[in-house]
């Protein structure tokens, strides 16, 4: 099934050069530009509990919370 979206002209022309650089469509540009970000939000996350250093059970609940995270789509609600 096909969706139209709007996006602003310089969203397309980075969209259309990705797109060609890459010999991608565009579902599979978004899809792995969808994934690349999800990537990069779990590494901040994981990179600001290394900094903050805190107790083991708090590391604890923050696995778990990101193991959720993993297990639902990044734009879910809550």
């Amino acid at each position: 099934m096909t969706k139209t979206i709007a996006v602003s002209d310089r969203v397309y022309k980075k969209l259309k050069d990705l797109k060609e650089a890459s010999n991608l469509s565009y579902s599979e540009l978004l899809e792995r530009l969808l994934e690349s970000y999800e990537k990069y939000r779990l590494e901040a996350l994981r990179r600001a509990v290394e900094r903050s250093r805190l107790p083991s059970e708090k590391v604890e609940e923050v696995r778990r919370i990101v193991k959720e995270l993993r297990e639902r789509s990044w734009w879910a609600q809550s």
